[in-house]
């Protein structure tokens, strides 16, 4: 099979030999596989292993079973929750398995486990979830950053009528004011971006450019602020930003990648209550409400897809991650 190897930045494409499932896994042929920002910092990292397969956010069709997989035929088409939960630790007894140290380690292509940026890929049959029906299984691919998205608005305790503000609207960023939308709060986003402005638009949420008076437009248009933002853009100032704009007693939600440091005035937040909550990952649960919302087409997901490329463009792919372009979310095709 072909797969996109990363050694010291720069990806090759290759023939591995075809993988063979263990007993309790299933080979999935990778039908689509997403690219985001934490694939992108991987892609910058020293030391990384060489050969390293990357993609997490994938789904596809089964190809072969191991032997003692009983509920998976082939043919099947499934979604795959990359992070292995121990289920043994603290953190998961504590249902707060998003935090288990022993799966985040672990996830599927992102450095410890060959993930789908190859046209086939082994995984445990435990973590896939079915796709119904005749649906398209690339469209599943983004159910791993809706999942993201949903963790963060349930941290963020947003229900109808809340006020929200969102920093960034890039994939996260969207998909969270999506969500926030479905359960009736109000929201707006923000983003320098005029492409992304529209778009959001486009899905029927209120944003407007991140200009000189955006700060003030948005206190005004949430009668004083939002009682949640979430700080979805991974610029260096945003987290403090986030808090200034905030209403009092309110809530900042870091969602995106953060690979810089950033200064905040820890005064201006103590002094006006604002909670600082950064959220990660996910939970099994949350990634099956993700299945259930893309299943029901209550999220169109497939709105944010700007393009879908081939392996052989996986290079080109990564490096337009260093230019401010309009796209909001890339795929992978490795079979095409």
């Amino acid at each position: 099979m072909r797969a996109a190897l990363l050694s010291e930045g720069q990806f090759r494409i290759a023939e591995l030999p075809e993988p063979t499932p263990k007993d309790d896994q299933v080979v999935l042929q990778v039908d689509a596989c997403g690219i985001c920002g934490t694939d992108h910092s991987l892609w910058q990292t020293p030391g990384l292993a060489p050969d390293t397969i990357l993609g997490h956010e994938f789904a596809g069709r089964v190809i072969q079973t191991g032997r003692s997989v009983r509920e998976w035929e082939e043919g099947d088409a499934a979604a795959v929750l990359p992070i292995p939960y121990c289920g043994r630790c603290e953190l998961c007894n504590d249902n707060r398995p998003n935090l288990c140290r022993s799966g985040l380690l672990a996830m599927v292509g992102c450095g410890a486990t060959p993930g789908a940026l190859a046209e086939r890929v082994s995984v445990p049959a435990a973590q896939l979830r079915r796709i119904p029906g005749n649906l398209d299984p690339a469209r599943f691919a983004l159910v791993e950053p809706l999942a993201v998205a949903q963790a963060a608005v349930e941290l963020g305790r947003i229900t109808a009528g809340t006020r929200v503000g969102i920093l960034g609207l890039g994939p996260l960023g969207l998909f969270a004011g999506l969500i926030a939308k479905e359960c009736g709060a109000l929201v707006f986003g923000l983003d320098h971006r005029v492409d992304r402005v529209r778009t959001a638009h486009s899905l029927g949420l209120g944003a407007f450019v991140a200009d000189g008076v955006a700060d003030e437009r948005l206190h005004d248009l949430t009668l004083g602020g939002p009682e949640v933002v979430i700080e979805a853009s991974g610029k260096e100032d945003a987290i403090d930003r986030a808090g200034s704009i905030t209403r009092i007693g309110g809530r900042v939600v870091m969602v995106a990648s953060y690979h810089a440091h950033s200064q905040i005035q820890p005064g201006h937040w103590v002094d006006r209550g604002i909670s600082l909550l950064p959220s990660i990952a996910y939970t099994p649960q949350q990634f099956d409400e993700a299945m259930a919302m893309v299943s029901s087409q209550a999220i169109d997901v497939s709105r944010l897809v700007s393009s879908v490329h081939s392996l052989d463009e996986i290079n080109e792919v990564f490096a337009s991650f260093r230019v401010q372009t309009d796209q909001i979310k890339l795929l992978i095709s490795p079979s095409s």
